[in-house]
């Protein structure tokens, strides 16, 4: 009896240790598909962006990043209830609750449309108030601009979808077929934009083209999702109980959000009012060789709010509290590493990559931003914690 008891003991320490290899391999893959996701499109950028600046202009240039800061910072607004998505999906495929997984995507796709509707509106409404009246545009490029506004309207919507079906991959801790595709998006948009710059083409037409992917995307990812999480019905529901579930949390993070939007776009907006489009590209050019300190710590440890609420609902306690020590000190080291260059080189390297005149305008504000960039770092592990235990409350005030 005691060797047979022996034997099971170590076969099921056997089987636990597989398993923690197994849990190993499939964060480190996650983390890769996000880090992989994050990069793409600001790598595709370091190598466009002197083509860019050269072909289109720093005015020009800047009504694209313009645009594009006003499509991300609404689309933040309008995807607020994905991390919703994953806590609850992730909860019910831990309770093998078919159902529930089906009810909660529905849901969200039910808010998630709305809010892309009405914010696209919006968006769509105020283009002409915004480009004659707050943001310093010059005169010829006016009508462009608020095309350009507009067709941001659009794709707004179909970011809104999309999202719902990203963080069902994700609560499944499938982030290879989500990030492909968004990949896949992200670097055509820069090729197409590369493109249509060569030919002669301007900020409009850039724009078109993403629409196009961006529809096509959509699309993709309902199918991808339908695969990983059952043929479930991609409409949305009207079930006040299941509406009020995903609410309840959502709508927290949806706050979160709204300071997110604050926090990440007003300088933009700001400079764009205050300078003009020229200054904004110049400092979006900074922004975007140092915001990746903090985006890469928030990809590579997004796996950590599914991951850990999965083991949670499962029971387990141990297993998440290792996961939360090893990931704060890989973040740590990460920042500290990404940080100190940009820092200490910034001058020499805007110069290298961008010229003179942008590096003389803009290496103190790289600094500046590197380290507010790093610090930002350190939250992101505590936040998909805190996420993963359901403290989104405490996470917003």
């Amino acid at each position: 009896m005691g060797t047979e008891t022996w034997n099971l003991a170590k076969m099921a320490k056997s089987g636990g240790a597989l398993r923690s290899s197994r849990n190993v391999r499939e964060n480190a893959g996650n983390a890769f598909y996000s880090v992989a996701e994050y990069i793409a499109q600001p790598a595709a950028m370091l190598l466009a962006a002197p083509f860019l600046v050269h072909r289109l202009g720093l005015a020009q240039c800047g009504i694209w990043m313009l645009v594009n800061t006003i499509l991300g910072s609404m689309g933040i607004l309008s995807t607020g209830f994905g991390d919703a998505t994953v806590k609850y999906v992730s909860a019910y495929r831990g309770q093998k609750n078919d159902a529930g997984v089906e009810r909660t995507i529905r849901a969200t796709l039910t808010i998630n449309t709305a809010l892309g509707t009405l914010f696209g509106a919006l968006v769509w409404a105020m283009a002409p108030f915004a480009v004659y009246h707050i943001f310093k545009i010059e005169p010829e490029f006016h009508a462009a601009s608020i095309q350009a506004i507009r067709i941001s309207a659009a794709i707004l919507v179909l970011r809104s979808v999309e999202s719902v079906f990203v963080s069902t991959l994700r609560a499944f801790e499938r982030y290879g077929p989500p990030v492909m595709l968004n990949v896949f998006l992200r670097m055509i948009v820069v090729i197409s934009a590369v493109v249509l710059a060569a030919l002669g083409r301007g900020v409009v037409a850039i724009m078109a083209v993403t629409l196009f992917w961006s529809a096509l995307i959509v699309v993709l990812q309902a199918v991808a999702a339908r695969h990983v999480a059952g043929r479930f019905t991609a409409f949305p529901i009207f079930d006040k109980e299941a509406l009020a579930e995903v609410f309840s949390f959502g709508c927290f993070s949806w706050l979160q959000a709204l300071a997110g939007v604050g926090f990440t776009y007003a300088d933009r907006f700001l400079v764009a009012a205050m300078l003009g489009t020229a200054p904004v590209a110049i400092y979006v050019l900074c922004v975007q060789v140092a915001q990746p300190i903090h985006g890469l710590a928030a990809a590579a440890f997004n796996f950590v709010f599914p991951h850990i609420s999965s083991r949670h609902e499962a029971g387990e306690i141990d297993g998440p509290r290792r996961v939360f020590r090893l990931a704060s000190l890989i973040s740590l080291v990460l920042s500290v590493a990404l940080a100190l260059p940009l820092i200490v080189f910034g001058k020499p390297l805007l110069a290298f990559w961008m010229g003179k005149e942008v590096a003389n305008e803009g290496h103190l504000v790289l600094a500046l931003l590197a380290v507010a960039y790093a610090l930002l770092a350190l939250n992101a592990v505590p936040h998909y914690a805190l996420l993963a235990f359901g403290r989104v409350r405490l996470i917003t005030v």
